[in-house]
């Protein structure tokens, strides 16, 4: 993590530039009032509202810490453990589907679940999904799906049964909280076997929150900062894009957080467990990169001799996953997260039940069985809760967690403060020089002469007009625009053409790598399409290159949702390409109008400058355009019932017979005949691959134009905005000269005394003002130092 000497750099600097920022606030007070007799102090009033918003958001820094397990390693304790409340469900198989915010709350007395209006509406959405398949299907049908998961058939009834979906977006309790948050990942564990097409789970970007209480009594340095911090619990990768369709939303909260931990099982790491947590590593680090991840190794408390050290534990997590070499060995913690779990509980109810005796208090056992020892039924009748909780306050200190904290919660700051103070520090010198610019040119030009004054004013003027003819004319947006429509138009078409699926290549080699949820293992080329099939375990029989016959519409209907997923998942790795090849492309042409309108505009400008001797800058903010990632609908194929008859053959029967001949039929005699069997009828569905391919096709050339939408629309609408956006602060500033030179001609007029008090509070704004870019500068350059030595 930080160096010793980083560490207290970081807190000062935060306290500085609070401080300053304050400063500033207070100095946009006094323009404001100096300025309210002629209504130019409002624009200072709105500037000192803005430097306060970014002083609070300088002082309520939030921590973002995204926690993943790729093994079954005690993740759910270990959040606990912090929290210090059992209130994340748990459960032996893997529990965490959906990712979720856990914030710090001091002043709350029980911990409250916020579900977000996206949220609640992609979930009824997705309820009534499955209240439908499930109906369908009947529950045994619905049963055989979720063999694997025999616990979601209660769910499955419940789904099917309700009349409506549940409808509460705050839910107070904990355990009102893990009842909700269980049946939340089960729904979504549901989907993913019942309906795994179903697109509303793949597009929700917000996630659950819930705010919490923390004990205040854990020993650790930062303990204020906990009401900064938040935690995100998150599936591992795979966890979440095999089949649970929420790769995005679990990319973004990993994004979005500043570092990323991720947890160990020290019983595990030797196991053949530890391939599998290599390759999920892996892609976190594709996601994240090396440099915010750490590692939390967990259950150390089951050490025993001959076991890995804490020395040997450091070096096989560098060996093999490359995170804690000898360069970063504060990267990697061991921990025991059920000692931390048992000790917060227990200080968290002591905290807020004082006066309560041991007996009655619910989290005293589960404390001494960890901290007692072998007798602590009978020491706990005897121990005060000042013993206890002296106990539990060893127990945390040995679980290791506040080292881990200490040093989590310094590389939060590390990280999320420089940024956060950059972009408040740049604003308040912004609103700092407009200020000095105005105000400095205002002063002065009140003891000129009013010719010369009026002189300046027309000049300015012109300026603005030529400034206004430069963007009527400037051709070049429109060059720009048309050269992407070119450009952008080819790719898009390569790519329509490279997407398209023919019925020959439909179950190809080429489809058959980039099929995630294929095990390629073992497989031949020329086996792929019998492979493909045998995945189904379904008995299914080819008519040519066409139809594809099953025994059963259960087997048909299991057909086409895996081949139409197999299809989107196909496409989705090919859109992903060429959306990132587009902005690529897009951010080329930005760079190039920058430095074009810059060419064009500076000469106006520097005109101004060299004039009025004030400098002054504005740069073109034209962001990337975003581009729908929205999942690519595919209808399934239409499954057709048949029936055929099918030709049973003959038997051969003993019949009984008379005849004249024999006995004057008077006595009968029997004779072997052979007899046709009925034909027997037989059902048999089929589904067309051919329609299933021309699906497949339709929906890629919408996707492709759905992208192609998003980026007329974005050179239609956006890069022009944003030009527009460009010259109208480059007006802005002139003006800003122009209206200051216009209130000095009406400063000019009045009494002398009114003038010269006027001028007196104008002068002693500007050098604080100076004092302040100064300042402000000096608080940049520290913390351009901090981000550099990331």
């Amino acid at each position: 993590m930080i160096s010793e000497a980083l560490k207290p750099n970081v807190q000062d600097l935060q306290k500085d530039v609070i401080d300053l920022l304050e400063q500033i606030s207070s100095l946009m007070h006094r323009a404001s009032t100096a300025l309210s007799s002629d209504g130019t102090g409002n624009k200072y009033e709105e500037f000192k509202q803005e430097v306060d918003e970014e002083a609070k958001k300088v002082k309520n820094l939030e921590l973002r810490m995204a926690i993943v397990a790729p093994m079954k390693a005690g993740k759910s304790t270990i959040i606990n453990a912090i929290i210090g409340q059992d209130i994340l469900p748990s459960r032996i198989t893997a529990m965490t589907t959906l990712p979720t915010e856990i914030v710090f709350k001091a002043e709350l007395t029980e911990p409250i679940l916020t579900l977000s209006p996206e949220i609640f509406s992609v979930f009824q959405e997705t309820f009534l999904a499955l209240q439908s398949k499930i109906q369908a299907l009947g529950i045994e049908g619905t049963r055989q799906k979720i063999a694997h998961y025999p616990h979601l058939v209660k769910l499955a009834e419940e789904i099917r049964d309700t009349v409506e979906p549940p409808s509460r977006t705050k839910i107070f309790g904990r355990e009102e909280i893990i009842k909700i948050l269980t049946k939340l990942n089960d729904i979504i564990r549901l989907c993913s076997e019942i309906v795994p097409l179903q697109n509303s789970l793949s597009q929700l970007m917000n996630v659950p929150r819930i705010e919490v209480p923390f004990c205040r009594s854990q020993n650790t340095s930062h303990n204020e900062k906990l009401g900064n911090l938040v935690i995100v619990d998150t599936p591992g990768p795979n966890e979440a894009g095999e089949n649970l369709r929420l790769t995005a939303v679990v990319e973004e909260q990993l994004r979005k957080s500043s570092i990323v931990l991720i947890v160990l099982d020290f019983t595990q790491l030797k196991t053949k467990a530890a391939e599998e947590v290599k390759k999920e590593v892996q892609k976190v680090i594709q996601l994240r990169g090396k440099e915010n991840l750490y590692v939390l190794v967990n259950k150390v408390d089951q050490r025993t001799e001959g076991d890995m050290t804490p020395e040997q534990v450091r070096q096989f997590v560098a060996a093999e996953l490359g995170i804690g070499d000898s360069g970063n060995k504060n990267r990697v913690f061991e921990i025991a997260a059920r000692w931390a779990f048992c000790a917060t509980n227990f200080l968290l109810e002591l905290q807020q039940y004082p006066d309560q005796d041991i007996e009655q208090m619910i989290t005293a056992p589960a404390l001494a069985q960890q901290a007692l020892g072998a007798r602590w039924e009978t020491k706990l009748k005897k121990v005060s809760a000042e013993d206890l909780q002296d106990e539990a306050e060893y127990l945390w200190e040995e679980s290791g967690f506040a080292p881990f904290l200490d040093q989590a919660i310094d590389a939060l700051m590390e990280s999320a403060a420089p940024r956060c103070m950059k972009s408040a520090l740049h604003l308040s010198r912004s609103r700092l020089e407009n200020l000095k610019d105005y105000i400095g040119i205002r002063s002065r030009a009140i003891a000129q002469d009013a010719e010369k004054l009026q002189n300046e004013v027309d000049l300015l003027e012109a300026d603005l007009h030529r400034l206004e003819l430069c963007h009527d004319q400037l051709k070049q947006v429109n060059t720009i625009k048309t050269q992407l429509h070119q450009e952008l138009n080819t790719i898009l078409n390569d790519l329509k053409k490279k997407a398209k699926v023919s019925l020959e290549t439909f179950l190809d080699q080429e489809e058959y790598h980039r099929a995630d949820f294929i095990n390629k293992r073992g497989i031949e080329a020329r086996n792929i399409t019998n492979w493909f099939f045998k995945q189904f375990r379904l008995q299914i029989e080819m008519k040519g290159s066409n139809l594809i016959e099953f025994e059963t519409s259960r087997e048909a209907d299991e057909f086409a949702e895996k081949a139409v997923l197999y299809a989107k998942q196909r496409i989705d790795g090919l859109l992903d390409d060429i959306r990132e090849k587009t902005q690529r492309r897009i951010e080329t042409a930005r760079k190039n109008l920058i430095v074009r309108l810059d060419s064009e505009t500076k000469p106006i400008i520097e005109k101004a400058r060299q004039r009025l001797k004030q400098a002054f800058d504005v740069e073109l903010s034209l962001l990337p355009p975003h581009l729908e990632t929205e999942d690519m609908e595919v209808a399934k194929p239409h499954i057709k019932s048949q029936c055929r008859y099918i030709d049973q053959g003959y038997e051969e029967r003993e019949v009984e017979k008379r005849s004249f001949w024999h006995w004057l039929w008077i006595v009968p005699y029997k004779e072997t005949e052979r007899i046709k069997r009925p034909d027997k009828e037989v059902n048999y569905y089929t589904v067309s691959l051919e329609e299933l391919v021309s699906q497949i096709n339709c929906s890629t050339e919408t996707s492709i134009d759905h992208i192609n939408q998003g980026i007329n629309k974005y050179l239609d609408v956006d890069f022009k905005q944003q030009v527009d956006i460009f010259f109208e602060n480059l007006d802005g500033y002139l003006r800003n000269y122009r209206d200051s030179l216009k209130q000095a001609q009406a400063d000019q007029k009045l009494l002398q005394t009114e003038k010269e008090k006027l001028v007196e509070e104008l002068n002693s704004l500007v050098p604080d003002a100076i004092k302040k870019i100064k300042d402000a500068n000096i608080c940049i350059e520290r913390v351009d130092s901090l981000l550099s030595g990331e």
